[in-house]
This record gives structure tokens, sequence and C-alpha cells, in this order.
């Protein structure tokens, strides 16, 4: 439910953030993209480390940024590829430990359920800081806290 929250609150946040006119020359537009291609990097590097795969990052960023359509694009289909990896994962392949190694070298054993719950926790995080500069640069808010999602889900059905 949680990973299914944050691809619903993702999506919110894109949305509010197409709204905005012009968006590439408001103020802060330039922080919001860079922490949202963080945000999409940490992803990544932990949808490579569930696939038990390299990602090939050497930076939680990149050094081009991309748009903000380019960033709303991967962050629907990375939204879709955790939700969907989340759903059909076994319980005892979420409690297998596995070695992780981040970008600055350090490697730590992590099972798949704590990658996962690294990778909700430092999304809402960083939201929040989305969120913040939106509302230093005058952009309009959004709704997309738990108690949100679980309405919307209500009155989708």
């Amino acid at each position: 439910m949680l990973v299914t929250h944050t691809a619903w609150a993702n999506r919110q946040l894109f949305a509010a953030l197409r709204a905005v006119d012009s968006f590439e020359s408001q103020k802060g537009a330039d922080l919001i993209v860079r922490a949202l291609d963080h945000i999409h990097v940490v992803r990544c590097i932990f949808q490579a480390h569930l696939q038990g795969v390299a990602h090939g990052y050497a930076s939680t960023q990149r050094a081009v940024f991309p748009s903000l359509e380019e960033l709303d694009l991967e962050s629907e289909t990375i939204d879709r590829w955790y939700v969907d990896t989340t759903a059909s994962l076994r319980p005892e392949e979420l409690a297998r430990p596995r070695d992780v190694r981040f970008t600055d070298g350090k490697v730590v054993t992590m099972t798949a359920a704590t990658m996962i719950l690294h990778v909700i926790t430092h999304t809402i995080h960083h939201r929040g800081n989305v969120d913040v500069i939106m509302i230093q640069a005058g952009m309009p808010r959004r709704r997309d806290g738990f108690p949100e999602f679980l309405v919307s889900r209500a009155s989708a059905t």
C-alpha cells in the first residue's frame, strides 16, 4: 500500500507542476528538477539492487538534468515497476538479505523489504523538499498525504 501511495502522490506532484504556467521560468524550478532527478536516480539504483544487476550510476544525480516532462514519464514508469514488483514479491524474497553498494562505495546488507522502505521514505522526504520550494515560489499546493490517498481510493470505488 505504501508503494501504491508513493506512486499516487508522485502523480499528484507532477500534475501540480505541469499546471504551473511557464514552470521552467519559475523561481525554484531548477531546484525542483534537481530534487526530482535525485529521487529518480535513487529509485533506479535500488531498482537495480532489487533486480540483482549493476546500476551504472556513480552519483545520485545525473550530470545533465532532464526536463520536467521527461522526469514525469520516468517517474510514472518506475512507479509502475515498483507497484508491480512489490505486489509480486513473495515473503521469503522480501526477507532475503543482499549486499548493496552505495555510490560512495560503502556496502551494506539490506533485504528487499528494507530497500523498498528506503525508496519510499527517501521519495517522501524529497517530495517534501519540493513542496517547500513550491510554497516559497508561490506555486499551488497539492494534497498528497496518506489520508487524501485513502479518500481517493474510497471515492474511486
